[in-house]
């Protein structure tokens, strides 16, 4: 599942200079000093990789799961802040995540006009402070929950009062213990309907399941979205709260088992 948006859906976005620059020349500049064979000295996933096309090619393979992790991470703490701080590692992680990225500006277009550089600007400072000796698997996802929750934090905060109403469904972000973060978005990374039949098979059960993501649903639509919901439901808002943590707690403990068999 750690392939989430490490391509781009098409070759063109991946030559599109608007993410950061162009790509031939940053790899051609590369491959002239030898980066991924100087980089290989401290990364030991990247022993083999002579050129940035070896690199790509890892990353594309989804049977190349857990060396494109590998490879992905490495590449993490050498840009990181606490890390090597290379700046041609950060430029080749947004070209490598650059599906990622117009998948989400995708996603979020209608909350700023300038939602490219809002999400590549949070990516970058995600991948600098990414906390790379606690988080070293589903790096990608990590990076995406991360991205995607801040940049909704800032157009869309959280109602301090009541906290449970949050826009998230994990804590903090860790994808290797929790369900993806907003799930609901439909995003070619994750097959909800699946995940969905898969939790009602391990006995969560289907109309809980109904009523979450009816929430979830009905938060896009306006304000008060979730009394609403509550209110078609023929219940009380504390027990859509109830229910909808409750079922929340059920998909995380089948995420893992559901993740592992998709994976």
């Amino acid at each position: 599942m750690d392939g989430i948006a490490l391509m781009p859906e098409a070759p063109q976005m991946f030559h599109d200079p608007t993410i950061v620059g162009s790509w031939p020349a940053l790899a051609a500049r590369l491959d002239a000093n030898a980066a991924l064979p100087r980089w290989a000295e401290f990364e030991p996933a990247l022993v083999g990789l002579a050129a940035v096309a070896d690199l790509v090619e890892v990353c594309s393979k989804s049977s190349e799961h857990k060396r494109s992790n590998a490879v992905l991470a490495a590449l993490v703490r050498l840009a990181a802040v606490d890390g090597g701080r290379d700046d041609d590692a950060l430029a080749l992680l947004l070209h490598l995540l650059s599906g990622l990225v117009w998948t989400m500006v995708r996603q979020l277009r209608d909350l700023s006009p300038d939602i490219v550089a809002v999400v590549v600007g949070e990516l970058t400072c995600q991948i600098r402070r990414y906390p790379w000796h606690r988080r070293p698997r589903a790096v990608a996802a990590n990076l995406r929950a991360d991205t995607r929750r801040a940049v909704l934090a800032e157009f869309r905060p959280r109602d301090r009062r009541h906290p449970e109403r949050g826009e998230f469904l994990t804590v903090d972000g860790d994808v290797t213990r929790l369900i993806p973060a907003d799930p609901w978005d439909g995003a070619e990374d994750l097959d909800i309907a699946d995940l969905l039949q898969w939790a009602v098979r391990s006995g969560v059960d289907a109309a809980d399941l109904e009523l979450l993501v009816a929430t979830e649903c009905g938060r896009d639509l306006q304000q008060g979205g979730d009394s609403k919901v509550a209110a078609e439901y023929g219940i009380s808002t504390r027990t859509l709260y109830r229910r909808r943590n409750r079922t929340i707690a059920a998909l995380r403990t089948v995420a893992r088992d559901y993740l592992a068999a998709v994976a």
